[in-house]
């Protein structure tokens, strides 16, 4: 079925989803009916069908034992986006259907967009922008020295919090010593801004460590070397038991826990 028949039969929806696939990397169902605002099964017909059409690829590890699919943009799925979005005068993302899955996303983006759905006037995820397009949002500002992962702008109860994202990636290098694990890399993730006194558009600039060891370290290292912009920290382990909007924010000056739409106050 990859032929331009299949492709003259794309849905809108089935648009939104490749396109999602091109832009974030890989997804399971679960993520497409969250970004699409559909059932599971509806997501499922969708992938299935995209597949079919040789417009997406699916793999799942044999070490899951959910044996989930995770579905990923093909070259042939790339091209027919590139070729829509040329052909109606839209720009086509740099590195389309190139792009690693991003840590931001599944941290932040994808949660965010759930509690949205379960909020439904209350919550909101006004805006997100994936890596890449989060760096050309920065050289607009004049910032193009800063490498954040993720952008957004999250409504809640009739408050606004547009912010920065960076997640940590751990311990660089091959071989690190055990007492350097807690603090290797963490300066990379700053240094960008002790290198600019130009004032972020943001309310907020949030940092993802890899455990509470590493957070600690980076708290400590932000009360003795205080940054202009407001920092605040948490862990992937606190995002996976609890909404990303909740109090799951610490700040370094006093050590409180905040939720998301209090941090820009």
């Amino acid at each position: 079925m990859g032929d331009h028949v299949a492709v003259r039969r794309l849905s809108s929806r089935r648009w939104r989803v490749l396109s999602f696939l091109a832009q974030h990397g890989s997804a399971s169902t679960l993520d497409v009916a969250l970004v699409c605002a559909v059932s599971r099964l509806t997501a499922h017909r969708d992938l299935v069908w995209l597949h079919a059409a040789g417009l997406v690829r699916r793999e799942r590890s044999e070490e899951d034992r959910t044996h989930t699919w995770w579905y990923e943009v093909t070259a042939e799925g790339t091209e027919v986006l590139r070729h829509d979005l040329t052909a109606s005068g839209r720009p086509v993302p740099l590195r389309l259907g190139q792009r690693p899955p991003g840590a931001a996303d599944a941290l932040l983006f994808l949660p965010l967009l759930e509690v949205s759905r379960r909020n439904p006037g209350r919550c909101e995820l006004f805006q997100w922008l994936a890596t890449m397009e989060t760096s050309a949002w920065l050289r607009q500002h004049d910032l193009a020295q800063l490498r954040a992962d993720g952008y957004g702008v999250w409504l809640e109860d009739g408050r606004c919090l547009r912010f920065l994202v960076h997640v940590d990636r751990g311990a660089v290098g091959d071989v690190v010593a055990e007492h350097e694990r807690r603090t290797s890399g963490l300066g990379g993730l700053l240094t960008s801004y002790r290198r600019t006194d130009r004032a972020l558009p943001v309310g907020a600039v949030l940092i993802i460590v890899q455990d509470a060891e590493r957070e600690e370290q980076l708290l400590v290292d932000l009360v003795r070397e205080p940054l202009r912009p407001r920092i605040a920290v948490t862990t992937r382990k606190v995002l996976y038991r609890y909404w990303p909007n909740d109090q799951v924010w610490r700040m370094p000056e006093d050590g409180s826990v905040r939720r998301l739409t209090d941090l820009g106050v």
